[in-house]
């Protein structure tokens, strides 16, 4: 009997990236914990190691130096454990068993993130590794059940440069990577499931592949308007697609952002508006919608940070304590996996905890 023990492995290898054949999730090479609390909305606000996955002109916003050592992400689909009950008690062995799994979970992602970025920022400048998993499974079609898999695993180096011109108004930024990754991207049915020889079938698979990318990033801030400051930023990923070979593109897209900051005595409130994928380069949909990103984050003195947001339609919401050699971040989101907003939410938790500077 082949249960949840001997076929999980299998399953998240078979599942190793992050824009599904069913599920139409819009890729983004890396999310990061705050920028999601915000609801994605990041484009003009990057000022600190996120900005080698958002916007590198952000580097020439960084205030202070930082270095993270050990800062482990997780991330999974709010119904993940129930699916992972139902899985550990289902025979694989048996097609009537694997047929009545998936007619139980019709139309439900199994999503699940782990990744781990060691990284040393400081104004101008981010290096950093990035080991990751990205993966979802989804269960559909009553008749002839099958499971429609799409996972990712990379290991990346990412280096970021930036400069600031007119008092540092102007910001100008590129960021390049070198990624070597796996992937699978396939449907399977009941009866290919259920064949003892389906851990060998996952492995023919898979591919693999690497390449070289590049992020391209400007920033302009605007005079003060009653003591608000305006920033607008623009920023193009993947420049003409980033060829992984076998495992696919990571492609290329246009974001463009604005945002609002202005300091009280008490707080940093910041708002934020993303527009992503202006030119629909990714090709999944054209729903305007899923592209839209609003959040707003309040920084309290010391070691508080409050966020919340609306992505594609969806709340969100994030809290972040800075201890300084420890960070706990957490964020509630929401991503549509059909091809436009109000379809299919996968509503998913994501917490990191890191150690450093």
């Amino acid at each position: 009997m082949r249960n949840l023990p001997t076929l999980l492995p299998a399953l998240v290898l078979a599942v190793l990236l992050t824009v599904p054949a069913a599920a139409m999730e819009l890729p983004h090479f890396y999310k990061g914990v705050r920028p999601l609390g915000m609801g994605g909305a990041f484009t003009a606000v990057a000022d600190d190691e996120n900005a080698l996955f958002y916007n590198p002109a952000g580097l020439n916003r960084v205030e202070d130096w930082g270095m993270g050592l050990i800062n482990p992400l997780i991330e999974s689909s709010t119904g993940n454990d129930d699916l992972y009950d139902e899985i550990e008690a289902t025979d694989f062995d048996v097609t009537s068993e694997v047929a009545d799994l998936i007619r139980d979970n019709l139309g439900e992602t199994f999503h699940l993130r782990a990744a781990l970025f060691p990284h040393y920022v400081q104004k101008n400048f981010a290096v950093g590794g990035l080991a990751q998993i990205k993966t979802n499974i989804e269960f559909r079609n009553a008749a002839f059940p099958e499971v429609a898999t799409d996972s990712f695993a990379s290991a990346s180096g990412h280096v970021g440069l930036a400069r600031g011109w007119r008092d540092e108004n102007l910001r100008l930024g590129i960021g390049v990577k070198y990624v070597v990754a796996n992937r699978l991207q396939e449907v399977y049915d009941v009866g290919e499931i259920a064949d003892p020889g389906f851990e060998d079938r996952i492995e023919d698979d898979l591919v693999d592949g690497r390449g070289v990318g590049f992020d391209l990033g400007a920033m302009y801030t605007v005079k003060p308007i009653a003591g608000a400051t305006p920033t607008f930023g623009v920023t193009l990923l993947n420049v003409a697609d980033t060829d992984l070979g076998d495992a696919g593109k990571l492609p290329q897209q246009l974001n463009v952002g604005c945002s609002v900051s202005k300091r009280f005595a008490w707080v940093d409130l910041t708002g934020a508006a993303d527009w992503i994928d202006v030119l629909n380069d990714l090709d999944q949909d054209d729903d305007f919608y899923k592209r839209l990103h609003v959040g707003v984050e309040a920084r309290f003195p010391k070691i508080l940070s409050l966020r919340a947001g609306l992505s594609q339609g969806y709340g969100s919401f994030g809290i972040g304590f800075d201890f300084k050699l420890l960070k706990l971040e957490y964020a509630n989101y929401a991503e549509e996996m059909s091809s436009f907003t109000g379809g299919h939410p996968d509503r998913r938790h994501v917490i990191q905890i890191a150690m450093g500077w």
